[in-house]
């Protein structure tokens, strides 16, 4: 065991630590397992089983794993579920959870962390859900340090009720502004039932003036 440290530190690995069956901790994520295979030289590293990851703001869940833990990169497979409390240092106090629009989870067959650029990438049946914002599309980049996500190919975006199709769009996570890039693209608004877009009573259709009968002339014997 001395002999693996005193090496670690003549190859000026990361601040990381891999241990057989636990998986593998640096300074940018951690990644729980049951089997690692690594190359201390490269900084190549390989699960073949389920693995959970967490950084601070954000944990996922995968089928398996692999990446490096000098570049601080990471790939998880199948089945991949992300959840994103919108608290990571990056985002800022003042902004919390996305300047109160929640936590977000996001669902997909691959997802590629980049831990140092704080960008997630997902790739196959990306879903992504935030409060009454849903989302879909082939392809997925959540920036977390701008709050953004970029979303192309086959997208759909709806909250409330409302619903955007379109090629690409960035979505903004903290002022839910969308901008919407390729043509064509498509919004359709809900039809307001029952109250008014002010959130009163709907105002009722006026009625048509009711017809009094004409009086009838008067005839003189």
């Amino acid at each position: 065991m001395r002999r693996l440290v005193a090496l670690a530190a003549a190859l000026a690995w990361p601040t990381a630590a891999l241990a057989q069956g636990t998986g593998l901790e640096t300074k940018d994520y951690r990644i729980v397992t049951d089997q690692t295979s690594s190359n201390f030289n490269t900084g190549a590293f390989t699960m073949p089983h389920a693995v959970r990851f967490t950084r601070p703001g954000t944990s996922a869940t995968a089928d398996r794993a692999t990446g490096n833990f000098k570049d601080g990169t990471a790939t998880l497979m199948g089945n991949v579920v992300v959840h994103d409390n919108g608290n990571a240092p990056e985002i800022g106090k003042a902004s919390g959870a996305y300047n109160g629009s929640g936590p977000a989870t996001l669902t997909c067959d691959r997802l590629d962390v980049d831990s140092k650029r704080k960008l997630y990438t997902a790739t196959g049946h990306m879903h992504f859900v935030q409060g009454t914002t849903n989302a879909t599309a082939d392809r997925a980049v959540l920036d977390r340090g701008s709050g953004t996500l970029h979303l192309e190919g086959g997208v759909r975006l709806s909250q409330n009720g409302a619903t955007l199709s379109a090629d690409t769009v960035d979505y903004n996570l903290n002022s839910r502004d969308a901008e919407v890039h390729g043509s064509p693209a498509v919004m359709t608004q809900p039809e307001q039932s029952g109250t008014s877009a002010g959130g009163g009573a709907k105002p009722s259709s006026p009625r048509a003036p009711s017809r009094r009968p004409s009086p009838r002339p008067s005839r003189k014997p």
